[in-house]
């Protein structure tokens, strides 16, 4: 797929900045301030997601709208972003936490519109979660909240992001876990951004890896994975379903359709890239900018002194 070719069709909104969890390859405490201009938390508006939907649909056959954070379940005005979003007949409609809110919350999304939820979950074991998270909250309490989602109705998904040393012993644990409760899980390679940039190649730990760990019990082959999928997925004898977001090692840049807004409103490319855009007034301003942000997309991942928690990934 060339850049002529590929349209952005999934906008990935990080409607605050801030997050109730402190994860080593996010916000580790050590490195609060590792990039002074970004750390000041904002939240996007109603009226400024409402505004840019209205300036961007005539432009963008949007199939999903993706909220992320930070950890977008703080925003005091959640509820509301859901209906808005709602309101532009955007048919899918996910979102993507760490599983730590009131479980009241749940019902509330699904009444209001989403369709879809992906829980940030790195360990099931306590003492690990708590080292990751860096936060004394009871693992069986995000646990519970992914089997409730699930019981409600919402389609559910595990994303779980293995670090050398940390949490790559627990790949087979996560994934019966999941594949006991019938959920999907993708393990993602640990991104070369934000803070621990640096650091990366101590804490890296491959696809290939994760996989000649999960051939020491289960059998597997290839499942059915969306072109523009970021994930490639497998699915053991059991029926246990998981993919592999491996941006490093098995890139999947050329096939991404995704735009992210920041929760300042602004818009960018590519995740590889820190440039980002104002949506302008003018219909044709509109057109170059999107263009110029399709500019932006690189070939394969690169990484960037963003955090992922100002650009929700």
């Amino acid at each position: 797929m060339t850049l002529d070719t590929r349209k952005f069709e999934v906008l990935r909104i990080s409607i605050l900045s801030h997050c109730n969890f402190a994860c080593v390859y996010c916000a580790p405490k050590e490195k609060e301030n590792f990039s002074p201009q970004l750390t000041h938390s904002h939240s996007l508006s109603p009226d400024q997601l409402d505004k840019n939907l209205n300036l961007l649909k005539p432009h963008l056959k949007i199939k999903e709208v993706h909220l992320t954070g930070g950890e977008p379940t703080l925003h005091k005005n959640l509820i509301e972003l859901i209906q808005i979003v709602k309101n532009h007949s955007i048919q899918e409609i996910a979102l993507t936490s760490n599983g730590h809110f009131n479980p009241d919350l749940l019902e509330e999304m699904v009444s209001s519109g989403l369709t879809r939820i992906n829980f940030s979950l790195d360990s099931i074991t306590q003492s690990i979660f708590e080292r990751l998270s860096d936060r004394k909250i009871p693992v069986s309490h995000v646990l519970n909240q992914i089997k409730k989602a699930k019981q409600i109705g919402l389609k559910v998904k595990i994303n779980t992001t293995v670090l050398r040393g940390l949490n790559d012993h627990e790949v087979l644990n996560i994934l019966t876990w999941c594949g006991e409760e019938g959920i999907p899980i993708r393990f993602l390679e640990f991104m070369k951004m934000g803070p621990l940039q640096k650091e990366h190649p101590s804490y890296f730990y491959s696809a290939e890896e994760i996989r000649n760990q999960i051939r020491l019990k289960y059998h597997f082959q290839d499942y059915p994975t969306p072109q523009d999928s970021t994930a490639q997925y497998y699915i053991t004898n059991e029926g246990y379903i998981f993919g592999m977001i491996a941006n490093h090692t098995e890139p999947f840049c050329e096939g991404c359709n995704r735009l992210r807004m920041d929760s300042k409103g602004r818009i960018y490319g590519c995740l590889s890239d820190e440039t980002s855009f104002v949506i302008p007034e003018s219909f044709d301003e509109i057109q170059s900018t999107l263009h110029q942000a399709m500019l932006t997309k690189k070939n394969k991942f690169t990484g960037s002194e963003l955090s992922m928690k100002y650009i929700g990934g």
